[in-house]
């Protein structure tokens, strides 16, 4: 890992689109690390997607795939940002079920003791690059039957406006940076040293009733986050 991230830092900041970093041999004395150690840094630079491997060759730095703006607003919409970036949006669905809420999501969406929630984690990609893992939560009383729904699963938030006829308004935001856990790691196809951008937020509908709870964990090394205070209207703190 800190022989990835080693390189990483210098990929970024030295080497041009196209260009060979050093052998793996070169690597070793470098590092004075065997070379199946080297090799697995080398992997794991090719899964975050910063170099590529030519057959006899070495490997070659690829173009940064992408650099997302994230808009937050009170209508943020991802597919709807990465599409307007010129991305290809897309999400898989890693874990879904009916569970008792944990008491922070009971607290921040108003629930009582007796109320469940679906527990969504998602995880999302752009270019098909993984670039978030989220984890949401939705008071079962206003959305029956969202696992069946959710089968063919796409945007959450389109299942939401077309199946149950709400539209959601982020009420709220707090913005912080978190270090992944080795799921998300795994998922994300980073290493465990560089940080998140975690966007915590509270979703309304029309009606300003509370009808999500969300922590969405973006990648900063292909991320930021801009505040759009056109939309703000007095919803955003």
């Amino acid at each position: 890992m800190k022989i990835a991230e080693e390189l990483r830092k210098e990929i970024e900041e030295k080497y041009e689109e196209g260009e060979r970093i050093p052998s793996e041999l070169e690597l070793c004395d470098r590092f004075g690390a065997t070379r199946y150690v080297i090799r697995k840094a080398l992997s794991r630079l090719v899964q975050m997607g910063l170099i590529y491997p030519k057959h006899g060759k070495g490997y070659f730095v690829v173009k940064k795939p992408l650099y997302v703006r994230y808009w937050l607003s009170p209508v943020s919409r991802f597919s709807k940002m990465m599409k307007d970036m010129g991305y290809i949006p897309h999400a898989k669905l890693i874990k879904a079920g009916e569970t008792n809420p944990p008491n922070e999501v009971k607290e921040k969406l108003e629930l009582s003791s007796e109320e469940l929630v679906y527990q969504l984690e998602i995880l999302r990609f752009a270019n098909n690059l993984p670039l978030a893992y989220s984890y949401t939560w939705l008071p079962t009383e206003k959305f029956h039957n969202l696992l069946y729904h959710i089968n063919s699963f796409f945007s959450l938030y389109e299942i939401i406006e077309n199946v149950y006829n709400i539209k959601p308004f982020r009420m709220n935001s707090i913005i912080q940076v978190v270090y992944p856990t080795d799921k998300e790691s795994y998922h994300l196809k980073i290493s465990g040293s560089i940080p998140l951008l975690q966007i915590t937020s509270i979703v309304r509908d029309e009606k300003n009733r509370k009808i999500e709870f969300t922590k969405s964990k973006y990648r900063s090394d292909l991320c930021r986050v801009e505040i759009d205070f056109r939309d703000v209207g007095g919803c955003i703190k």
